[in-house]
């Protein structure tokens, strides 16, 4: 089966102040599968669907309207290993 996680996020804001979040998933599991993920945002939710091949990392960008405070990978559709490592949150940075 497989297992996903969240290796890394990397928010940002362009010089037009549009906010993107970059994503990386890891597949720690000896099974591919397309997986959906949830960006949390203040004011709601965006979900894509990534595929992530076994033992391997799959990287995607994401407009936001929003500043993320949290990703899920996986809503349960997939079958996978492991579900406790599924959610990340994001820090803000201090000021």
């Amino acid at each position: 089966l497989p297992d996903f996680r969240v290796q890394s996020v990397h928010p940002w804001t362009t010089e037009k102040g549009v906010q993107f979040i970059t994503v990386t998933l890891e597949n720690l599991g000896r099974a591919g599968a397309e997986v959906p993920f949830t960006i949390l945002f203040e004011g709601g939710e965006i979900t894509k669907r990534i595929e992530v091949r076994a033992k391997s990392t799959a990287t995607t960008r994401v407009e936001l309207p929003g500043t993320a405070s949290e990703i899920v990978v996986n809503d349960g559709s997939v079958p996978e290993s492991d579900l406790t490592n599924n959610v990340y949150k994001i820090v803000a940075p201090q000021k």
